[in-house]
């Protein structure tokens, strides 16, 4: 482990991480990274496969061309071994012998044909986290299965909420992959909670993260609707003893469609026209706004919106009436800014959030008031924006990022320092393509 005198700040500096993740899961290094562990970056001499994912700055070496890689990379040294032979093999358990973590996110069964699996992880250090990330985990009947982004949204359960308002066309899929963030994000307080059990017995563990399991819980709970009486959105009456008339939906913006997304002037904003106890008391704030704005008239503003799920139930609310308003409400929206929008919402308290493009959290006034983004100059000679800690009010918790590292930039260092190479031999295994 570093000395005391070279130990960077941060609730994980006496900790170190070998990271030999791709794309799949680059996120969970960077975030032990932020919380200051030494985490080392094992791509091949070649360099990882997440250096091909865009976006891309065209304008930068080849190497620096991701800027996938310069958000996720950062914070972490970097160095090459090549895993396929086995100098590099036993070089990565030298490397092992003294680290603390090691996250990797091969498919099932690559790591154990290269003779690297838990077992001669474990061999080599019986007190390490080892960490996996995998599309469906490490066993089970799906476990050797072919992967896509969109494939593990949809065997997660998050496609099925997002399918079109008809139900019948297909669902809508996330514009950017996101499913193995997720994973990532559970990959990195997985391997803490290991730590935590680390402490209290001396011995480590395999930390298996299934990635369909990690989006799985991305629905907000939806996929435990029907156990709890609410299946498809919508209030159950069998769950309440009644004999069912029709399935209501929980929001009078067509929950169970997802409408709850409305243009304005400048992109869109979340809302639902929420009924019943809960919340039905800030949709009638919305109408008492609208009628002051000349926006309703006296009678639908009069609606009460806490007792709405039962008027439905009676039929004296038609889907047509809710149609109406709902074309009313889109109109009042549309020419207004999501600013001005959520500045009167806070004030009269109507439950509304603007959806922020990635513009908008750059520049983002709350986000430069809590010294969240850092700006840090990279080895291409660039100027980036990187986000900063992920909690406030522990300053001495979090280090500030640092770029992320070239090809092999740290290893002269390291391997001197933890395999107890000399310069000749790695300049032998560099020519001999381990390094």
């Amino acid at each position: 482990m570093p000395s005391a005198e070279t130990r960077p700040a941060g609730f994980l500096a006496p900790y170190r991480v070998l990271d030999l993740t791709d794309h799949r899961g680059l996120l969970a290094g960077r975030m032990l990274a932020q919380l200051g562990a030494d985490v080392i970056q094992v791509e091949p001499p070649g360099g990882s496969r997440a250096r091909a994912v865009g976006p891309f700055d065209d304008d930068a070496p080849p190497e620096h061309r991701s800027l996938y890689w310069a958000a996720f990379a950062a914070g972490k040294r970097g160095i090459t071994c090549n895993l396929d032979q086995p100098r590099g093999r036993a070089l990565l358990l030298q490397l092992v012998a003294s680290a603390d973590f090691l996250i990797e996110s091969e498919d099932p069964g690559t790591m154990a044909a290269r003779g690297l699996d838990h077992a001669a992880l474990r061999a080599a250090n019986p007190a390490l986290i080892h960490v996996s990330i995998t599309p469906f985990g490490s066993a089970g009947p799906k476990a050797d299965w072919a992967d896509s982004d969109l494939v593990l949204w949809a065997a997660g359960g998050p496609l099925l909420p997002n399918r079109d308002a008809d139900g019948d066309r297909p669902p809508l899929r996330v514009s950017v992959p996101q499913a193995y963030l997720h994973a990532s994000g559970d990959a990195a307080g997985g391997a803490l909670v290991a730590h935590f059990a680390r402490v209290a017995s001396g011995r480590g563990q395999h930390v298996d993260i299934s990635v369909q399991q990690s989006v799985a819980q991305a629905t907000l709970s939806s996929i435990l609707s029907a156990a709890v009486g609410h299946p498809d959105y919508s209030i159950s009456l069998e769950a309440r003893g009644k004999k069912p008339r029709k399935p209501l939906d929980l929001s009078g913006s067509g929950a169970r469609t997802r409408r709850s997304k409305w243009p304005v002037r400048d992109g869109l904003i979340e809302m639902h026209l929420a009924m019943g106890p809960a919340a039905g008391r800030f949709t009638n704030n919305l109408f008492a706004w609208m009628l002051e704005e000349g926006a309703c008239d006296a009678q639908t503003a009069a609606w009460d919106w806490v007792t709405m799920p039962a008027r439905i139930e009676a039929d004296e609310i038609t889907e047509d009436d809710l149609e109406r308003v709902r074309a009313m409400v889109a109109a009042f929206l549309a020419p207004r800014s999501k600013h001005d929008l959520i500045e009167i919402a806070i004030r009269r308290k109507v439950l509304l959030a603007p959806v922020a493009t990635t513009e908008d959290l750059a520049n983002s006034a709350h986000h430069a008031a809590r010294g969240f983004f850092h700006q840090v100059d990279d080895a291409a000679g660039r100027r980036l924006r990187l986000p900063g800690a992920f909690a406030a009010g522990v300053p001495h918790g979090f280090v500030d990022p640092t770029p992320a590292p070239s090809i092999g930039q740290h290893n002269d260092a390291v391997y001197r320092a933890l395999a107890g190479l000399g310069d000749d031999e790695i300049a032998a295994l560099r020519h001999a393509g381990v390094l």
